[in-house]
């Protein structure tokens, strides 16, 4: 039901789709080039059309361990080390209209920006320009190697990316000036990390963070040598030399064996570029809060599928204490690596100077075990009830009712938000009552 449209790039031309209800999709644009273990460098210019309108790689990875949660979300998707890319949907004939960047989850080891999950229709049908980004994740993007490879490339692909924005976005009719981060999770994570980072003032301008597991920041310092002992334990060969499978199972046994019991094991490092050291962290992210909106937030139940992995086992499986000790452990899990941690960077924006509210997501399909559990807001914004049928976390018979009206109300205070509302510095609560209203914003339309 597409034809296709030629953009002309300050780079080269591409070919995108455009949809009968004049939506733009370009997927697979790449935004810069690398060889494995190599930093982002600029895309060369080109001179004939290229195609972006098929399904772009993602970065070579194991199966998802929220898969349970999620479903098989990557399915259907090639897996490539060229996968420095951008996805974006934007409105036809639209000039100066607010950008929003999605930044993926999933633990820095698993996902991709163009998945169909996570394809923002219905943000570009409200007039925002869209881009998603896929980077480098796992021993590809966050395994520290003296002299082979340097830690935090994937932050490096985003920030990569952000600058393209500023480069290439009014193509599209977006204003560089007026770029909002969404992150998810590890996405969610990376942002706080780029505030923080070399190089990204005036990338972009305001942030919306979906359950950071930031309690891990300051926990990964010592991370980061032990991994880089324990895999050149493993690695028989140079691993520039070693192909994709064979990298990818020293990985496998990496987080099958892991040097610290952590939500996130490959992850940006603090005290490795474009990071500052862990005790100049919170000063840089202080000094960008002043100029960033906030909003921020966790689910009820976001410990719910960590809850199975990190208890212990021989409890779990017991037939009553089980269920018990695991919601102990959600509640656990929730507390201390999702809400404390947010509620404490809330804080932290609102001292520095700055704009932040927060907020709980608290839907939960009807009688569905997993509550509402991390991931569960993604599809309220993000995809097609198609490109999420098969998540288990979405079962229940009234699913279908809040996804509608709940997620156009979560989208539309999205849309407001890019837009440059000024939302109150107060708590929401996202849940099955919720509604928009002026009455959440400080400045009117």
């Amino acid at each position: 039901m597409a034809s296709t449209i030629t953009i002309q790039l300050p780079g080269g031309p591409i070919k995108a789709n455009l949809t009968y209800d004049s939506l733009i999709h370009a997927r697979g644009i790449p935004y810069a080039q690398a060889e494995r273990f190599e930093a982002p460098r600029p895309i060369k210019n080109w001179t004939e059309i290229l195609n972006c309108t098929e399904r772009a790689p993602i970065c070579p990875q194991l199966p998802s361990r929220l898969e349970s949660v999620m479903g098989p979300l990557t399915k259907g998707h090639s897996l490539s080390e060229d996968c420095l890319r951008v996805s974006i949907i934007a409105p036809k004939n639209v000039t100066n209209a607010p950008v929003m960047v999605w930044l993926h989850g999933g633990a820095y080891i698993s996902g991709g920006g163009d998945l169909d999950c996570y394809q923002p229709i219905d943000l570009a049908k409200r007039g925002v320009v869209s881009l998603n980004i896929t980077y480098r994740l796992g021993v590809f993007g966050y395994l520290h190697l003296d002299g082979i490879a340097p830690a935090n490339l994937g932050l490096l692909d985003q920030r990569a990316a952000l600058q393209w924005v500023q480069d290439n976005i009014s193509a599209f009719g977006g204003n560089p000036g007026n770029v909002t981060m969404v992150g998810q999770s590890a996405g969610a994570d990376s942002i706080v990390c780029l505030m923080a980072s070399e190089n990204t003032k005036g990338l972009f301008h305001r942030a919306i963070l979906l359950s950071p597991p930031l309690r891990e920041l300051k926990e990964r310092t010592p991370t980061v040598p032990m991994l880089t002992q324990r895999a050149e334990q493993l690695l028989t060969k140079d691993p520039r030399e070693m192909t994709i499978d064979e990298l990818l199972g020293v990985q496998r046994q990496l987080l099958m064996d892991p040097v610290q019991t952590q939500v996130m094991l490959f992850a940006p490092a603090l005290g490795y570029s474009p990071l500052p050291a862990e005790q100049d962290f919170d000063q840089k992210v202080y000094e960008a809060a002043k100029d960033i909106p906030i909003l921020i937030g966790w689910t009820g139940h976001d410990g719910r599928p960590f809850a199975s992995m990190m208890g212990p086992q021989n409890l779990l499986k017991l037939p009553i204490i089980g269920p018990y000790v695991e919601a102990l452990g959600t509640w656990y899990i929730t507390q201390s690596y999702f809400k404390w941690p947010s509620q404490r960077f809330h804080q932290q924006v609102l001292q520095a100077g700055g704009r932040s509210t927060s907020y709980t997501f608290d839907w939960a399909g009807t009688k569905n075990p997993l509550g509402a559990c991390h991931c569960i807001d993604v599809p309220f914004v993000l995809g097609t009830r198609e490109s999420w049928k098969a998540a288990p976390m979405l079962a229940g018979k009234d699913t279908e009712e809040h996804l509608s009206r709940l997620g156009s109300d979560l989208k539309d205070l999205w849309v407001r938000f890019a837009n440059g509302r000024r939302l109150k510095e107060g708590h929401l609560e996202f849940s099955k009552s919720f509604t928009l209203s002026e009455a959440l914003f400080e400045d009117k339309k």
